[in-house]
């Protein structure tokens, strides 16, 4: 089989890997085939499935080379936007509920970690990185109750969005939290976590520690926790089984970039879903040390 891989609008292409996901952000190579673009074959550098006809390559032939994805320029979002955004909390739920557990700590707060509010009440957490640069913005809207609005709810509350600023632009995310990396010292001990909402709230009780969230079980990815390389990082997992096969790939991943690690399980008898944040809002402080 003759073929090469589509190098250019990948997206227009394929709008979408042969596994599922949208390729808007290019990371499935189409390949062509005897001059004809193919849509439903080539590579996925985002799950790392291969589709070709025939399932492989013929026997005799090479193996396929995967094209490198082009490199882009990463691009960062004017901080002077991000500050208009630091506002109008009285219609930002999640700024409502950390006002009510911790009144006297919460603007701080909001402002120390860039919690912003779109004109619908949503809540944005912009990540920064190391460098103080503004990467990109997750919008996600929550109860009074601090919890987030379901699908069964709100469908289209219920999803983050990284509004205008997306990856085929050249916004990319890093860790959630990264910046603090410039200001404690190398010898802190960094936290890892899932949700901005629990790195807040760890940062909160514990702000000796660099609490960094990755954004998701499964985000983390070998390019963001390049910035972690020679740090000790502790994970805490959410409670339930893609909470810890995520901490089991976090830590896979970081041993890679040279981090020394450990996974605390807050409790391996739960499977209902909560988090550090859960805890710590229900105690001053957990039981197994940190």
């Amino acid at each position: 089989m003759n073929f090469k891989f589509v190098e250019s609008n990948r997206f227009k292409v394929a709008p979408n890997c042969p596994c599922g996901k949208s390729n808007k952000d290019g990371k499935f190579s189409p390949i062509i085939i005897n001059g004809k673009a193919e849509p439903n074959y080539g590579h996925c550098h985002s799950c790392g499935k291969s589709f070709f006809p025939n399932k492989q390559v013929k026997e005799g032939e090479s193996t396929p080379v995967y094209p490198p994805l082009p490199k882009k320029e990463i691009k960062y979002v004017d901080t002077g936007l991000v500050r208009r955004t630091l506002k109008s909390y009285g219609i930002n739920n999640f700024a409502l509920w950390l006002q009510e557990k911790y009144p006297t700590t919460a603007d701080y707060i909001l402002n120390y970690f860039s919690v912003g509010t779109t004109k619908a009440g949503g809540t944005i957490f912009w990540y920064q990185d190391i460098n103080g640069h503004y990467r990109k913005p997750k919008r996600i809207y929550y109860k009074l109750n601090g919890s987030r609005v379901k699908p069964s709810e709100d469908e289209f509350k219920s999803k983050p969005s990284p509004l205008v600023f997306t990856n085929q632009e050249g916004y990319e995310y890093c860790l959630f939290g990264e910046f603090q990396l410039a200001t404690y010292p190398d010898t802190a001990k960094v936290v890892m976590v899932e949700s901005e909402k629990s790195a807040i709230i760890g940062h909160v009780h514990y702000p000796d520690f660099v609490w960094i969230a990755t954004g998701g079980a499964m985000s983390l990815k070998k390019d963001r926790a390049q910035v972690l390389k020679g740090r000790k990082v502790m994970i805490i997992p959410d409670m339930h089984l893609t909470g810890r096969e995520g901490a089991n790939k976090m830590q896979a991943i970081l041993k890679e970039v040279g981090c020394r690690t450990r996974i605390l399980e807050i409790d391996k008898t739960r499977d209902d879903g909560d988090d550090i944040a859960d805890i710590l809002i229900g105690s001053p402080r957990i039981n197994k040390k940190i």
